[in-house]
């Protein structure tokens, strides 16, 4: 997976849906956000398993494919880049780490397969 965005756009997003996540969890797929690339879309997903939150931005999308992160090391990390920067976000699957790039600045963070991540099923809840 390889993405290149805005960061004003990237951390608007961020920003939501790390707020679902809870800084100390028991599961750890739970502190981290679901990160899939494809046509042109960059989609975040994160759950608290009572809630799931989704967001999704344009972005100049290379090679797709999806990963989990650190939710709140990831928006910490872009809340800290210039403003007006384009970020590259790289994922290989093979190293189970994604690379965040931003002029000069280089960071790397572990992963989790997005086949861990759990996925609350949509409709299942009825309103009355």
């Amino acid at each position: 997976m390889k993405v290149t965005v805005e960061r004003a756009a990237l951390l608007r997003s961020l920003g939501h849906v790390h707020r679902v996540v809870e800084r100390r969890n028991t599961i750890p797929i739970l502190a981290n956000v679901l990160i899939k690339a494809e046509k042109s879309r960059l989609a975040f997903k994160a759950t608290d398993l009572d809630v799931e939150i989704t967001e999704t931005i344009s972005a100049e999308v290379g090679p797709g494919g999806a990963t989990t992160v650190p939710a709140h090391m990831f928006y910490e990390i872009v809340r800290k880049l210039p403003e007006g920067t384009q970020i590259v976000i790289e994922a290989s699957g093979d190293r189970a780490v994604l690379t965040i790039r931003a002029g000069r600045s280089r960071f790397t963070l572990q992963t989790l397969p997005e086949s861990d991540f759990p996925d609350l099923a949509a409709g299942d809840m009825t309103h009355t």
